[in-house]
């Protein structure tokens, strides 16, 4: 398959071909329906480089990497409109209908988009967002808090013991916001009991939970309890992680030039410290910049 001979030779392309491959990897849904040409003229290259690129590959031109691109591509169209793969077999064929069961509890999404647009305009209103947690469901918002950083967003995530509660609460303002990860993996007790204290200083809370009947959820201003169950008949985390993405990529739309700014300006400051490690190959660095879209 391309994606497996790329990686293999991709240290030893030049860098006009490395910009190729990136471009098939990174958007081979638009390279199914380029021809040599306009895959040249997209990228500023000559059409002969690309034959080059393709020969390089082990293939006999571009028109046979572009039809085995397309075939991929059909393929990976075709399995999203119909349950599980017909070929697959054991694990694999698990795991395509595992990937059909995600997707519906996803879907359910749909059902609450008018409760998670309203979640996306009060986080984009907050001054500053404290993400809590408790137990594992702190390293999810630690992970949470990360990217709200990149996109320029004023947040702190907070483990739900008395001390740094206390600690948030000390600092939180009427203008901030509280929002709460519940997992339930244990009762989530002690995130119940700070947003009751912070509630009773005027602080608002958004939770997303994995029930209703959990603490949080009952003490929330706003409260999205998110489908956890799984054919295995244990509740899992993969909901949540969708969720917290969605909400992110809505606060991006929501002031995109905050966001280009303020990840510009975090690239810049990653550039400059892998920039310092001599031993890193400048295609390293590119492949980063291209991850978040910056030149």
């Amino acid at each position: 398959m391309f994606q497996k001979r790329i990686q293999e030779k991709y240290e030893a392309l030049s860098p006009r071909f490395r910009v190729l491959a990136d471009f098939i990897l990174e958007n081979t849904l638009d390279a199914s329906f380029l021809t040599a040409t306009e895959l040249a003229r997209r990228l500023a290259l000559d059409p002969a480089t690309v034959v080059r690129f393709s020969q390089e590959l082990g293939y006999s031109g571009y028109r046979e990497l572009s039809r085995e691109i397309k075939h991929y591509v059909n393929k990976q169209l075709a399995l999203r409109y119909q349950e599980g793969d017909p070929h697959a077999q054991g694990p694999a064929e698990l795991i395509a209908r595992l990937t059909d069961e995600l997707s519906d509890r996803i879907l359910n999404f749909k059902v609450e988009a008018s409760r998670i647009a309203e979640i996306a305009a009060r986080l984009h209103g907050a001054a500053h967002i404290y993400v809590l947690g408790q137990g594992d469901s702190f390293g999810l918002a630690t992970l949470w808090v990360t990217y709200l950083h990149f996109i320029g967003r004023a947040a702190t995530a907070v483990p739900a013991d008395i001390a740094h509660a206390a600690l948030m609460l000390r600092d939180a303002k009427p203008e901030d916001l509280i929002f709460a990860i519940a997992l339930g993996l244990d009762p989530d007790t002690e995130i119940g009991q700070v947003i009751s204290v912070a509630q009773a200083r005027g602080l608002k809370a958004i939770v997303i939970s994995a029930s209703p009947t959990l603490l949080p959820a009952r003490q929330a201003d706003i409260n999205l309890s998110l489908p956890v169950e799984t054919p295995s008949g244990y509740p899992s985390f993969d909901t949540f992680m969708a969720l917290l993405s969605l909400l992110w990529q809505a606060l991006i739309a929501l002031d995109e030039d905050k966001a280009r700014q303020a990840i510009h300006d975090a690239t810049a400051a990653l550039t400059t410290l892998v920039g310092q490690q001599d031993r890193v190959p400048e295609h390293e660095i590119a492949a980063m910049q291209r991850l978040w879209k910056q030149e």
